[in-house]
């Protein structure tokens, strides 16, 4: 590796502190690694129609709504970009640390070792432990790439990470999509060769002739007839679709593997390239920009950091309502944004992100606020078995092989459920640090790291 990789503030604080880990950095990783689960309990809970009717999908409809709109405004997606945030900034942590020890072409090996294994644990996390949804697969690719960034500073990654961002935010808004361009193109062309020829097909009597309008009541009641039959329709087909999910769901093991197997080929295959490369890619350069500024490792003031909480936070969140909340919210129904909540999808993730950022670093300045982070310093050490640990657990409890509680329950007994998950996971966290120990899945990765021509060199290896 390049030994004129930059030592940023960052990692000078780091090493004053004689830790090479970073506070904040393990704080908001461990955060990340809890809260993604209160989104994805619901995948693995119930019906993916089911999550978007909250009203619908049990009795206690208060609390659904108030659950789901939790999620919605404050969790979904923005867990997943912290954690993308985070891998960024870990990036360039691990290539600076490789630069120092062992240094040269055996630090690069040691990083691109460590993101192929994490490739080979998305995969078995995707089919065998059966989370299609599984970001380490995308975490491994992506980190690739980022290895040619290494040495830019910080305004330059910032300045990628905007054109990446907006890319992205276009693209959700329109609606755009390579994969649907190509699939439309080839429906058309389908089309076209089915299609006979203008002027072949004789017109039945009466062809050409303005229909008879019916009288303006009886119009009226054909209309509202037809959008109570259309209503009727679309719910009976929401209910087939749920009911066809529990049957897959609640099958085997073997069945399930073969149930999810394709979901999981479309999202490391087709979906890697037409969401997760600027999805993921634009959160991993605001990391390793925001990194390379120093943000992680407490070198802003602090009015920046209560400004970037504040801003951030009240800005995510009051966005997200304007998404969300207004049209679940009876008399605010004026102040949504239509058709054009697409566009402000990334906007409201990346503005709590940044808020979580100011929140952790302002708590990481004093005992009390450190004493708040530590249960998720702890997790943060061990992401990986918290991660995969979630799957296990949610695999065991929802699935037919398990205890099949797939579709029995509400978004807010679901929600409890996802809590009441973190709760064993933090304790077992603040347990398994005071061995001093590697979490197992992490201990296992630097064991597959280190193996290969470097074992035999003696460095002091750290992946």
């Amino acid at each position: 590796m390049d030994q004129s990789i930059r030592r940023t503030s960052a990692d000078a604080a780091a090493n004053a502190a004689g830790s090479s880990r970073l506070v904040v950095l393990d704080a908001l990783r461990g955060l990340a690694a809890l809260g993604i689960l209160w989104r994805n309990i619901f995948v693995f809970g119930m019906p993916a129609v089911a999550f978007s009717l909250p009203e619908e999908w049990g009795e206690a409809v208060v609390s659904n709504v108030a659950s789901w709109l939790f999620v919605v405004i404050f969790v979904d997606g923005t867990m997943r970009g912290l954690f993308s945030l985070i891998f960024g900034a870990t990036a360039i942590l691990l290539m600076e640390r490789h630069a120092r020890d062992p240094g040269g072409l055996l630090a690069a090996d040691l990083y691109f070792r460590r993101l192929m294994w994490l490739i080979a644990f998305g995969i078995i996390h995707g089919y065998l432990l059966l989370w299609p949804h599984d970001v380490l697969y995308v975490y491994g690719l992506l980190g690739m790439f980022l290895f040619v960034f290494r040495n830019l500073s910080g305004r330059k990654l910032l300045a990628i990470a905007l054109v990446v961002f907006a890319i992205s935010s276009l693209k959700d808004g329109t609606g755009l999509s390579l994969d649907q361009i190509s699939s439309d193109a080839f429906e058309a062309a389908q089309s076209e060769q089915v299609l006979p020829d203008e002027g072949t097909d004789a017109q039945p009597d009466g062809a050409g002739q303005p229909p008879l309008a019916p009288p303006q009541d009886n119009a009226q009641q054909e209309a509202e007839q037809q959008e109570s039959e259309d209503e009727a329709a679309m719910f009976e087909e929401l209910e087939r679709m749920a009911l066809a999910e529990m049957d897959e769901r609640l099958a085997g093991y073997t069945e399930v593997v073969r149930n999810l197997a394709p979901e999981t080929f479309q999202e490391q295959t087709t979906l890697f390239f037409t969401d997760h490369i600027l999805d993921v890619g634009a959160m991993m350069f605001f990391g390793m920009a925001l990194y390379r500024l120093g943000a992680f490792s407490g070198g802003w003031s602090t009015g920046q950091y209560a400004a970037l909480a504040l801003a951030g936070l009240s800005g995510g969140i009051f966005l997200g309502f304007l998404v969300h909340g207004t049209n679940a919210i009876p008399g605010f129904e004026s102040w949504s944004l239509g058709s054009w909540d697409a566009y402000f999808y990334n906007l409201r993730r990346l503005l709590i992100g940044l808020g979580l950022i100011g929140l952790a670093n302002l708590l990481a300045r004093s005992g009390a606020g450190r004493v708040l982070l530590a249960p998720f310093v702890a997790v943060g050490k061990i992401p990986l078995t918290v991660y995969i640990g979630q799957t296990v657990i949610c695999g065991i409890v929802f699935y037919g092989f398990g205890f099949g509680l797939f579709g029995s329950m509400e978004h807010h007994q679901l929600l409890m459920i996802a809590l009441g998950i973190n709760v064993a996971q933090i304790l077992f966290a603040l347990a398994w640090q005071r061995t001093g120990h590697q979490g197992p899945l992490e201990w296992l990765l630097r064991w597959l790291v280190q193996q290969g021509p470097q074992a035999s060199t003696g460095a002091n290896r750290k992946a």
